[in-house]
């Protein structure tokens, strides 16, 4: 009996034992297969997700198998013979310094602090003119016009009559003092006061000099002129050193720094090159965007002469090695950039990186997505690109065709009837599509496409308004701009614009001339 009792325990406990286990990994495995969970979408509208099969609430179209994020099944094998005819070349990526060149032009211009006003500290009339032409070169101390003045023969007969009489007077010795120093506020020359201290000689005008080497740049007085004390006579500018005023884009701020060397060449002066530097950088944006710079450059033979036009180049270097690839090998949508990987000899699969600086060799930077060993495609990659849309569509539309992959056999009854569903509901859909066409050209152009205003990023294309992932401005219709190669879907709804014209990835269908406004193919 105490035998029977101890197997029944143990058999107990074994069949307890088995349901914890097996029970476990079941549910363990019921939750990894919910976890897994096929997802079903519309290849006309991909917003459409279902987590189980059945047709598009928009075009009742079926749905299709969602495909997942990675890579492997995007790839696309190409035959050596098929990878020739198109043309594929594929390249490493490299480092290297980068180095970018802002180009703008300017004008030559006078540099402030070399600009001196002569002026007067007192009144007179002008009897002598020595120098009395604008864009005269004169040099410093040299005389420039002899004015008459009563107010300083007055004063040098009061400082004469002060020191015959001064003895030992106190008051009289600090009068003389006040009027030697009146004297010398005025800017009466040394020798003249030499002359009147030693000679007693009073002098009936005043002799004014020029303050620095330059050429006249402007004269505002004639023989005769009455001129008051705070008269502006001329303006002198020494033109060894000028400035270049010169205006950079905003998205070219980062490139340009004080005291960066730059270059710059005149079409007046074909063959030189002029070494200059930034010596000023606007804190502001006119309403163009722009920013104003300063160059400075020597001129010792005067070579450059104001409001000449001038050509600037500033060139910025990277300060360290970056991983770059040749700008041709990215694929930029608006929203993302694809560049085309070569598994192998014969295989390329797409891969999304973030990209950074354009240099002047047309490399561009490679933020992240991308290893140093791996091999990008330079040449072909739009007809890989097409080729992976093109074979994504072909899934689609053999879904729909074959019901989301069932294969279970039908009778022809059966498929006359499905054949009659499926025939009215693309009647329905195309209705749709061509209600929602005739709609949206009454109102407006159903495409509006957007680009970049720079020239060279018109390959930046983009369904609406939105901002150039290169340059960061605000996209603008294509129909501003000058560019010409615009390929879209006949279907709207496809959304699907480039610059080369190839067939529709979601309907297959051959790309049209986009013509800002018009729906027709050319």
């Amino acid at each position: 009996m105490r035998l029977v009792i101890i197997a029944i325990v143990f058999l107990v406990v074994g069949f307890a034992s088995a349901y914890f286990w097996f029970g476990d990994a079941e549910a363990v495995s019921e939750s990894a297969s919910h976890g897994d969970a096929e997802l079903y979408t519309c290849g006309m509208h991909p917003e459409v997700v279902s987590s189980e099969p059945g047709v598009c609430p928009i075009c009742n179209m079926n749905l299709t198998p969602k495909k997942t994020e990675n890579r492997s099944s995007s790839t696309i094998t190409v035959d050596p013979a098929a990878r020739q005819n198109m043309g594929l070349v594929t390249t490493l990526p490299t480092y290297g310094s980068l180095s970018r060149t802002v180009r703008t032009f300017g004008k030559v211009t006078v540099a402030e602090p070399n600009v001196y006003s002569v002026n007067l500290k007192i009144g007179g009339w002008v009897e002598k003119l020595f120098v009395s032409e604008n864009g005269q070169r004169v040099f410093k101390g040299q005389p420039l016009l002899e004015i008459y003045s009563p107010e300083l023969v007055t004063a040098q007969r009061e400082y004469l009559v002060a020191v015959g009489s001064a003895g030992s007077n106190d008051n009289l010795r600090r009068f003389i003092r006040q009027a030697e120093n009146r004297l010398r506020n005025w800017d009466v020359p040394e020798d003249q006061l030499t002359r009147l201290k030693e000679g007693g000689e009073i002098s009936r005008t005043m002799l004014i000099r020029t303050p620095a080497d330059g050429y006249v740049l402007r004269k505002n007085v004639n023989v005769g002129d009455q001129v008051a004390h705070n008269a502006m006579l001329y303006e002198i500018g020494d033109l060894s050193t000028v400035w270049v005023t010169a205006y950079v884009y905003e998205q070219d701020l980062p490139y340009i720094a004080l005291n960066q060397r730059a270059t710059v060449r005149t079409p007046g002066l074909p063959g030189r090159i002029f070494a200059s530097r930034v010596v000023y950088i606007s804190p502001t944006l006119d309403a163009k965007g722009q920013t104003e710079i300063r160059l400075a450059l020597d001129n010792p033979d005067f070579a450059l002469k104001p409001e000449m036009y001038a050509e600037v180049e500033v060139k910025h270097r990277a300060l360290h090695e970056r991983l770059a690839i040749p700008r041709s090998a990215v694929i930029n949508s608006g929203t993302k950039q694809v560049v085309y990987i070569a598994s192998t000899d014969d295989t390329f699969e797409p891969r999304m990186v973030t990209t950074g600086a354009v240099d002047d060799n047309d490399m561009i930077e490679i933020l992240d997505g991308l290893a140093p060993q791996e091999r990008v495609v330079t040449s072909g990659q739009f007809l890989l690109d097409s080729e992976s849309r093109l074979g994504e569509a072909t899934g689609i539309m053999a879904g729909h065709n074959h019901g989301g992959g069932a294969t279970t056999e039908e009778s022809p009854e059966e498929k006359q009837h499905e054949h009659g569903d499926s025939m009215e509901n693309m009647d329905t859909s195309m209705t749709q599509v061509h209600d929602h066409s005739d709609h949206a050209t009454a109102g407006s152009d159903p495409y509006d496409i957007h680009t970049c205003p720079m020239p060279q990023h018109y390959h930046v294309l983009n369904y609406g308004p939105g901002d150039c992932p290169e340059c960061g401005m605000t996209l603008v219709p294509v129909s501003e701009t000058d560019n010409k190669d615009v390929f879209v879907c006949p279907m709207p709804q496809c959304q699907v614009a480039q610059p080369d014209s190839a067939q529709c990835p979601h309907c297959n269908m051959n790309l049209i001339r986009y013509q800002p406004g018009a729906n027709d193919a050319e």
